[in-house]
């Protein structure tokens, strides 16, 4: 008989209530104990948009809540983001209000014809901004709302035009003027904290590698999957370096320098992760790698505690003698290895490749720590600069031609359903409700998950119109005067610039500060009624709510899809590097796919631990084929094989250059062909430099068939790619060609 022990029912309840209670504690932990940083952020920009509507209302501006709706929106969470923030809003302002006005001046009296021409505009706009980042994108995008906001507010009376843009332009421009100036009073020494900034951030980035490299010398798995945070946060990096050098004034190169290092460790990284394959597959390590490997152990682990140390640039010159220390004994070892190979005495074929292998392995080591050295000058030059310093470097963003065209539809056909409803309705406030269908689909159509983020959007609507209820209907009504209405808004703004600090809640409380002024519609001789504040805001919702419609209904995200199409995109690729008239640039190919592999990164919250790091496994083996593929070309290119053996490379560079995409096993055996016939010549080679040009083709022909047979289902892109059942028996978070043997 089973007997079932007694449950403490008197105390499990109290537990739960205990610790439910404490997670809603947690939650609101920023409302009710916010950091001393987020509080002076809150109080500083509720300060700046309440000076920003009272200067407005005492101008006597007919629309004064756009002002403090400005402040808001230029507001971000370091000073170098709104400065640029507010430079770019300023410029798009500009330029849409001119668009706006040549819009009514072109159509005045043809909706049908005024709307398609408004839809096509703002989907250019939208679609060009995709290939741009931070917020050069945002210009663009704020053109097309701005000329919208004009004109749609110009369509009722065109003879308003002008002096519509010109109010909205001078509410822009005092909303950015009061929240720079109230900043400015709470940044002293701006420049000089933004220099030690950009440092500090580079010599993280620098310390981090050194510690994912010792893991990956090591065969440790934590290696890799530091080397995969790291790629997958070089950019994000790098965009905030650009607000640095804002904070800056651009007054050194700094920022460029910073650039510069990170694609150096972006480099590094991938010559690590070619390093540690090419370990894994000379099984044992080589004698004349033994002391090398040591070295390097050391050297990185020692950068890894010097560049978390407070002053990591004062250590650069000892680290940089460390690494021509190991350079010149790697270079040692390679003469031996030379010398060994091409003695009198014969050698078996077994120990010509070990000493090839430690020759392979020295070199790979050696170019490493070039680049290595380079990214600690890049470091040591952002905080002192060389004389007469003119360096430029910049990282072009990554161009998806497709997402754009998506993005510029969308636009377009959210702005026609906006035109559309206006029309066939006759609904009095419909131009509220199209400029916020204008609105919301420019804001969010460059965004990777425009459902996603719009949803946010609205939700922060929906708060700020509860919100602006009670202002309106309870507190507003017995006030008179500015001073009262100003203590208002203190608290709820104070509130809504809180949670935007959160990273739970800023998507909801972006929109929710945005709107808040709007809604309740302040001004010197009126107050909103129930009617006018139900149709007006309702008109704000639903166009919102009309946006996230499109957004869902036409050409819909769908991050299969677009892995799908990032995978073929990668293939072609490939195949344009195997097929180019100009060998392609390494750094360049190392920069594409780390872009590629941050944007995975980000999406990889909704997929499985185990179809995340496959297809991270596959970035980086595409990227492993992309850069010895460019290795074999320039083989090619120096001559220096013999006929039969470069014959075989040959077949295999055109093999790439006709693969379309379909399952890699003819392209991996083509390969396999190549390497066993490179491989029979090594032993046989007289001639030591052939000998040599023969065991690096051998080493990155055998990279190319263990990456094509280890990742054959993610390249192929007949198909979606997703994890076999059987691939459970993978580790998560190991990559694939960890787990599998020598082919």
């Amino acid at each position: 008989m089973i007997q079932i022990a007694p449950v403490a029912t008197d105390r499990w309840p109290a537990a739960c209530v205990v610790s439910v209670t404490g997670g809603w504690l947690r939650r609101f932990r920023w409302l009710y104990a916010p950091r001393a940083a987020d509080f002076g952020f809150a109080l500083r920009t509720t300060i700046a948009a309440l000076l920003a509507l009272v200067i407005a209302l005492w101008m006597e501006m007919d629309d004064p809540q756009w002002a403090a709706m400005t402040t808001w929106i230029v507001a971000q969470n370091s000073r170098g983001q709104s400065m640029s923030k507010a430079r770019w809003r300023l410029l798009g302002t500009v330029c849409g209000a001119v668009a706006g006005v040549a819009l009514i001046a072109a159509m005045p009296q043809s909706s049908w014809l005024f709307f398609p021409v408004l839809a096509v505009w703002v989907g250019i706009c939208c679609g060009f901004a995709t290939f741009l980042r931070n917020f050069h994108s945002y210009a663009l995008v704020l053109m097309a709302f701005t000329s919208g906001l004009i004109a749609l507010n110009a369509a009722n009376d065109p003879r308003d035009v002008f002096a519509i843009a010109l109010s909205r332009s001078t509410y822009i421009f005092l909303g950015i003027l009061c929240e720079s100036g109230l900043a400015s009073v709470f940044a002293p020494n701006l420049a000089d904290v933004a220099h030690r900034e950009i440092t500090r951030r580079v010599a993280a980035t620098v310390g981090q590698a050194a510690q994912a490299l010792t893991g990956m010398m090591a065969g440790h798995d934590a290696g890799f999957l530091r080397s995969r945070t790291l790629l997958g946060s070089v950019f994000s990096i790098s965009d905030q370096i650009e607000f640095s050098e804002v904070e800056m004034q651009h007054r050194t190169h700094a920022g460029d320098h910073a650039r510069a290092a990170l694609a150096a460790v972006a480099v590094v990284m991938s010559r690590g992760l070619g390093l540690a394959a090419r370990i894994r597959e000379a099984g044992a390590v080589p004698p004349a790698f033994t002391n090398p490997l040591t070295m390097a152990k050391a050297l990185f682990s020692d950068m890894q505690a010097q560049m978390a140390g407070p002053d990591p640039v004062a250590a650069v010159p000892g680290l940089r003698a460390r690494i021509r220390m190991l350079g010149a004994e790697c270079r040692q070892q390679l003469v031996n290895d030379i010398i060994a190979v091409s003695g009198p005495a014969p050698m078996d074929a077994a120990g010509s490749r070990t000493h090839l292998d430690g020759y392979i392995l020295n070199a790979s080591l050696g170019v490493l720590l070039v680049r290595l050295d380079a990214a600690l000058v890049h470091l040591a030059a952002t905080q002192a600069a060389p004389a007469h310093d003119h360096f430029h470097f910049s990282t072009p963003p990554w161009r998806d031609r497709t997402d754009a065209w998506h993005n510029g539809v969308r636009s377009a056909g959210a702005v026609l359903m906006g035109g559309l409803v206006w029309e066939v309705t006759g609904w009095p406030d419909g131009a509220t409700f199209a400029m916020f269908v204008v609105v919301t689909c420019s804001r969010f159509a460059a965004h990777e998950n425009p459902v996603q983020d719009s949803l946010g959007f609205l939700r922060g609507a929906v708060w700020a119109v509860v919100v602006a209820a009670l202002l309106t209907f309870v507190v507003l009504p017995r006030q008179a005067v500015w001073e009262t209405l100003v203590a208002s808004l203190f608290v709820p703004m104070m509130v809504g610039g809180l949670a935007l600090r959160d990273a739970r809640t800023v998507g909801t409380a972006a929109p929710y500060n945005n709107f808040l002024p709007f809604m309740v519609y302040p001004g010197n001789q009126s107050r909103l009624d129930e009617l006018t504040f139900f149709n007006t805001n309702s008109a704000v919702v639903l166009g919102i709510w009309c946006s996230v419609l499109v957004f869902r209904l036409v050409l819909p995200f769908d991050q299969d899809a677009e892995r799908w199409r990032m995978r073929r995109q990668m293939v072609g690729d490939l195949r344009r590097i195997a097929r180019a008239a100009t060998i392609p640039d390494t750094g360049a190919w190392v920069n594409t796919l780390t872009a590629r592999f941050a944007r995975l990164v980000r999406h990889s919250a909704t997929m499985s631990d185990a179809q995340t790091n496959a297809y991270l496994d596959g970035v980086l083996a595409a990227m492993t084929v992309g850069l010895n593929l460019i290795r074999l070309r320039r083989m090619l290119d120096r001559g220096g094989l013999p006929p039969d053996a470069r014959q075989a490379v040959e077949r295999t560079v055109a093999g790439f250059a006709a693969w379309r995409g379909q399952p890699p096993v003819a392209l991996a055996h083509k390969a396999a062909e190549a390497l066993a016939c490179v491989r029979a010549r090594v032993a046989g080679e007289g001639n030591l430099s052939r000998r040599l040009d023969l065991g690096w083709s051998a080493a990155y022909l055998e990279i190319l068939v263990r990456e094509l047979v280890a990742h054959a289902r993610f390249f192929d892109i007949t198909h979606r790619f997703h994890v076999p059942p059987d691939s459970r028996s993978i580790r998560p978070g190991i990559p694939a060609a960890t787990s599998r043997s020598r082919p």
